[in-house]
């Protein structure tokens, strides 16, 4: 056999012998003070885990149809200086010796404050290993020596209560986003001031807002009839439709202190009143808000 050959087959040899007893670093919240903690309300859910001397993992979602589940697994650690791959694995807690690890695939190191940030699916799957009472790790090479290994470890100590809790926060997310609901236009039947049900979801999403959301400063509510009637009369309607919008908001804890209402009456139409699809357009409460 060659010398180089030789060289080369005791290099890989001692690489693999490296590579096989390489110890872990680990980062994992002991059993006494492993816990997760849920925060939410109408616009936002969130889960999230400590982890000692590593960082926070944390679980989001947002209102709106189709924001997604997201998960962070945030460092405050060394930043990671170029592109690394982690191994994902479920791992069963000391307590369940023969249950087996799961593999669980691999993911890209992110750079930046979160050092793993997953799609919608690989959150929930993260979710049910936690469920089932297991420990999902990340493992990856911290620096450029083969020996630097780190393990990171989600606990499931602790998990299940504020599982709960996030859970029905996530049934109760509005399926609104803010933008939908800056500009609404409400239109009413003929010489009546009652709130049509396809407006009640709109109308309690902006609610959530108007309550949880600290960036919105004040909602513009004004209210206008047709021309038809005495315009007296219609000033006191106009006023009556504002009257129901804010029952309807405030009925979800909004002061009325939050609202600045403006009843026109037959003024300032949007459609000749002259036929009755224009009279249907100028029987309105238009809603605005407005933000810091």
């Amino acid at each position: 056999m060659k010398k180089t050959t030789l060289i080369k087959i005791l290099g890989y040899s001692l690489l693999f012998s490296f590579s096989c007893h390489a110890s872990y670093k680990t980062y994992e919240a002991e059993l006494s003070e492993s816990q997760w903690i849920f925060s939410g309300n109408p616009l936002n859910c969130q889960l999230s885990h400590q982890i000692p001397r590593y960082g926070e993992a944390i679980f989001n979602r947002q209102a709106g149809r189709k924001q997604p589940l997201q998960f962070n697994l945030h460092y405050k650690r060394h930043p990671v200086s170029q592109v690394k791959i982690a191994s994902i694995e479920s791992l069963s807690p000391a307590w369940f010796p023969h249950r087996r690890a799961r593999p669980m695939g691999q993911t890209p190191i992110r750079q930046g404050e979160s050092i793993f940030k997953s799609s919608q699916v690989e959150s929930w799957k993260l979710l049910n290993e936690l469920e089932d009472g297991r420990f999902p790790t990340f493992r990856y090479q911290a620096f450029d020596s083969i020996q630097d290994q780190v393990a990171v470890s989600l606990s499931s100590v602790g998990f299940n209560q504020p599982f709960d809790q996030f859970l029905n926060c996530l049934s109760s997310l509005v399926p609104f986003k803010l933008h939908e609901l800056q500009r609404l236009t409400l239109h009413f039947d003929f010489d009546k001031a009652s709130i049509r049900k396809n407006y009640l979801n709109q109308l309690k999403a902006l609610a959530a807002y108007v309550r949880y959301d600290p960036s919105i400063e004040v909602v513009f509510i004004s209210g206008y009839t047709d021309s038809k009637g005495p315009r007296g009369y219609n000033h006191k309607l106009s006023k009556k439709r504002i009257a129901a919008v804010q029952e309807i908001l405030s009925l979800d804890g909004v002061s009325t202190a939050r609202f600045k209402t403006l009843p026109f009456g037959e003024k300032n139409p949007v459609a000749s009143n002259r036929k009755a699809a224009g009279r249907a357009k100028n029987r309105r409460v238009y809603i605005r808000v407005s933000q810091k």
